[in-house]
């Protein structure tokens, strides 16, 4: 099976890319330049914007499957302008699902965002395209499945540890939940299917909700040396957990995320039993487990 994947050489495309040809599948690779890591090399890449309808077509020809990734977010460093994220995700998604209809490819993965809803133009531009999508599987009996993804910005060590407990999901996480998403609608298993991907701690519902003061013992009990290590790093810990349920994930897509803040805490102890300087680390949304 070929796989298109647009938005490619970005940070979440590129581990998806991996994932997938890991998995065994035939990947094409659509972005507006390449990737630089070499591992990724040998895949084909065709350049696309999807701004414009004969890159999105020249793209999506002969593939099985397309998962579209392309997106601008309100994170991004430098800043793009609003009309530009409103024109690559709004006119952009509308480009890739029209060639898909054209090109009669019905498996279909679409990169939505937590961001969704109207407080911003990036979040209107996810509701949009989530509504494109719900058109395009009415029109043409696709299957789709729409991924709200949590934030895998790439960050700083420390500040990506914490933000595991807030709205942060480790890239890998990521990669797994749009390869079994891949899988889903080429299997035809699902008709219109959305879920959020999020990080799951493996924690009780009372140290969810009152991490502040029990958290810490939690985190020991688990790890011994865990209260050392988030004293000593001054890392910031939230009120509350935010944790979503993700069991129809794991029912439908057969997903369920693996990497959670007790894996962050393990690496870090592994680090700092070694006197390794984290202070300046920076984490491809992904820990580097040493």
């Amino acid at each position: 099976m070929k796989v298109l994947v647009t938005g490619a050489s970005g940070n979440g495309g590129q581990a998806v890319c991996r994932e997938l040809m890991n998995a065994g599948y035939t990947v094409r690779m659509a972005d507006v330049v390449p990737t630089h890591s070499d591992d990724l090399q040998s895949l084909e890449f065709v350049r696309c914007d999807t701004r414009t309808p004969s890159d999105v077509r020249r793209a999506v020809a002969g593939v099985d499957a397309v998962i579209h990734l392309a997106a601008w977010h309100c994170a991004h460093n430098p800043p793009v302008s609003d009309e530009t994220i409103f024109s690559v995700n709004v006119d952009g998604t509308f480009h890739v699902l029209e060639a898909c209809r054209q090109e009669g490819i019905k498996s279909i993965v679409y990169a939505s965002s937590m961001a969704y809803g109207w407080w911003s133009v990036y979040g209107v531009s996810k509701v949009i395209g989530e509504d494109l999508c719900k058109a395009y599987h009415e029109m043409t009996g696709a299957s789709i499945v729409m991924l709200r993804y949590h934030e895998f910005i790439p960050r700083p060590y420390l500040e990506f540890g914490a933000r595991l407990l807030r709205n942060g999901v480790d890239r890998r996480d990521v990669a797994a939940a749009t390869l079994a998403s891949v899988k889903a609608v080429l299997g035809r298993n699902v008709g219109l299917f959305r879920t959020i991907v999020h990080t799951d701690h493996g924690m009780p519902q009372d140290v969810v909700e009152n991490f502040r003061n029990l958290g810490i013992g939690w985190c020991e009990e688990k790890l011994p040396g865990a209260r050392r290590l988030i004293e000593k790093y001054e890392i910031s810990l939230p009120e509350k957990v935010e944790q979503h349920d993700l069991e129809e994930a794991e029912h439908v897509l057969g997903w369920k995320p693996t990497v959670g803040f007790l894996d962050f805490l393990c690496d870090l102890k592994a680090r700092d039993e070694k006197g390794l300087d984290v202070t300046n680390l920076w984490v491809p949304s992904e820990l580097p487990l040493i």
